[in-house]
């Protein structure tokens, strides 16, 4: 597993559209296309009405001024009239010109192809609308179903307005002139219809070109509604797919016991932050190296070859960490094949049995003392009641041989080895029967300053100094007073004895933690103990002291661990002892105490 992978902030800009939100943003892209096309049409038909009028008004005005030009002072004859209307009518753009009166009759008429009708319908309704509009539009069918559009106009062959200069001069000669035609054309109508053939093809190449634009549209806008659809579903997958990627990378990252991943050649492709502790590198040194270089040749043993690897369980070895310590393992494997069947490379499981190890040495040690301490009460029991007998015959001989030096000298050592072996039955008594600690919060550094207290004089005596170290505020501990001050007094004893020609002591008290505990530390300068004495300075009976019972650091051991604390030790030759003691600090003994 990489580590960048497993720290990177991958944050994703949210690509997710709901169904609803779809399905609106089609409907919106089909009303704006239709919304569109039907503006594009109505401007359209505007524009054509428009030009529609405006060709026919000029039809219209030609008509009158050749009607003005023809009969200048008379009214127009009908059959020069109807020829002028024919004539005009032939023009492609023109189905059909119309003159008419209020009443309807017919005074001038192009032909149609059907039969001519006699009169106009509903002319007087069209003179109320002209007078009030001054013209009238509309779409009215011919014979066949061929719709037309027709422009209804009063037919004012006089209406033209003289300019204002010459307005005065020729205002009553135009007054005579036009009278009898201003007369005749008083209530005369003029329809005129044209044809719509070359503005329906331009109408339909524009709704074709309109439907085809809005075909493409749709067709845009759903291949990009597609995309999006495309493009959400890829995102929802990536998207779950990162999840349970970071899943499986903190799962593996979480894990208690190491896992690394190899090739066929055996080359680390990933590893989890357990096996990175282990192996004791930086994950980047790692990745890449060749197995057998960080597990030794016996992995490749354990292994075997890429093409014969089968599953391993929990097969014991061991790594070097550095030219004095070895790191006990349990290795687990499995092939990785492709979906094919073929081999991959394997998959690691290594667990640190160094814990399982103090463990089981706790267990067998445990056991052992438990055995020894069952032996020894029984011992005990049985050498002390002869032991009173020896010393109180000892001591009528010290009586007897008094005044006689040597018989006496030798009734006295008697006395006092039997009182020696006493002492070493009574130490071996509390080691085989601990008392139960009766626990209430105390300040350490009151414990301790009440030890060095009672050593004074033993201080003074072997010019050892001593120098104290206390955090301040350090929270009180649920101990045993008692049996506390018994392991300072046992410790700094050792340490006094272990500087025969005088020394230092460093005393510290300190915060530990988590979880919460004081820790404290006795430290002198005397000659140290050799390494391969450090595992058995807890043990019973062992001693390096002349007149040493072995018993004293056993007894310091039970009422630590019965006190569910920690103690450890760290020396070597002419570099002085250092015992570490960590109390855990109970819940309810967060009281702050000062330091004497």
């Amino acid at each position: 597993m990489n580590g960048s992978s497993m720290k990177k902030g991958k944050s994703y800009k949210s690509l997710y559209l709901p169904a609803w939100t779809i399905v609106a943003a089609v409907l919106t892209l089909l009303l704006v296309i239709v919304v569109s096309t039907y503006r594009n049409m109505s401007r359209e038909r505007g524009r054509m009405e428009d030009s529609l009028v405006r060709e026919g008004l000029v039809i219209i005005r030609a008509i009158e001024a050749s009607v003005r030009a023809d009969f200048p002072s008379s009214p127009p004859d009908a059959e020069r009239l109807q020829k002028l209307v024919e004539e005009v009518s032939r023009e492609p753009e023109v189905a059909a010109i119309a003159i008419f009166d209020h009443a309807g009759n017919i005074v001038a008429a192009s032909r149609p192809a059907g039969p001519v009708p006699e009169k106009i319908k509903g002319a007087p309704s069209l003179a109320l609308l002209l007078k009030d509009r001054g013209m009238i539009t509309r779409y009215p069918e011919q014979p066949g179903g061929v719709q037309v559009f027709e422009v209804i106009h009063p037919f004012r062959p006089f209406s033209y307005q003289t300019p204002p200069s010459l307005r005065r001069t020729v205002e009553s000669r135009a007054a005579l002139q036009e009278t009898p035609l201003r007369r005749w054309a008083g209530d005369k109508m003029i329809a005129l219809s044209l044809r719509l053939a070359a503005f329906e093809t331009a109408r339909r190449e524009d709704r074709h070109h309109t439907l085809l634009m809005g075909a493409i549209l749709v067709v845009l806008g759903t291949g990009a509604l597609y995309f999006i659809f495309i493009v959400q579903n890829y995102y929802l997958v990536d998207r779950t797919l990162d999840r349970m990627k970071s899943y499986m990378e903190n799962v593996v990252e979480s894990m208690a016991d190491g896992l690394i991943s190899i090739d066929r050649e055996g080359r680390i492709v990933t590893l989890n932050r357990q096996a990175v502790e282990i192996l004791g590198s930086e994950r980047e040194r790692i990745e890449g190296r060749n197995i057998t270089e960080l597990l030794g040749d016996g992995v490749a043993e354990i292994l075997g070859p890429p093409e014969e690897r089968s599953l391993v369980r929990d097969r014991e070895m061991e790594i070097r960490k550095g030219p004095d310590v070895k790191i006990p393992l349990s290795l687990s494997a499995a092939p990785l094949k492709d979906d094919e069947g073929q081999e991959m490379g394997s998959v690691l499981l290594i667990r640190d049995l160094r814990e399982i190890r103090d463990l089981q040495g706790k267990v067998r040690r445990s056991e052992r003392l438990a055995s020894l301490g069952r032996l020894a009460a029984g011992v005990a029991h049985e050498i002390r009641n002869p032991l009173s007998s020896i010393r109180g015959f000892a001591q009528y001989f010290v009586k007897r041989f008094h005044g006689q030096t040597e018989e006496e000298g030798y009734a006295s050592v008697m006395v006092k080895e039997v009182d020696r072996l006493n002492r070493v039955i009574t130490e071996l008594l509390d080691f085989a029967g601990p008392k139960e600690p009766r626990r209430e919060p105390n300040s350490l550094e009151d414990i301790a300053d009440h030890a060095l207290k009672l050593l004074a004089p033993d201080l003074a005596a072997r010019k050892v100094e001593v120098f104290k170290e206390y955090q301040p505020g350090l929270p009180a501990v649920s101990v045993d007073r008692d049996q506390i001050s018994q392991v300072f007094l046992n410790l700094l004893l050792n340490a006094i004895e272990s500087m025969e020609g005088g020394g230092e002591i460093r005393l510290t008290l300190r915060r530990y933690g988590p979880p919460p505990a004081v820790e404290a530390a006795i430290a002198d300068t005397g000659a140290g103990i050799p390494a391969d004495d450090l595992e058995k300075v807890f043990e019973p009976f062992f001693s390096r002291k002349r007149k040493g019972t072995g018993l004293g650091l056993a007894i310091v051991h039970q009422i630590i661990e019965s006190h569910r604390g920690e103690i450890r030790v760290e020396s070597g030759p002419g570099r002085g002892t250092t015992f570490r003691i960590n109390l855990p600090v109970d819940g309810d003994s967060d009281s702050r105490h000062g330091h004497g």
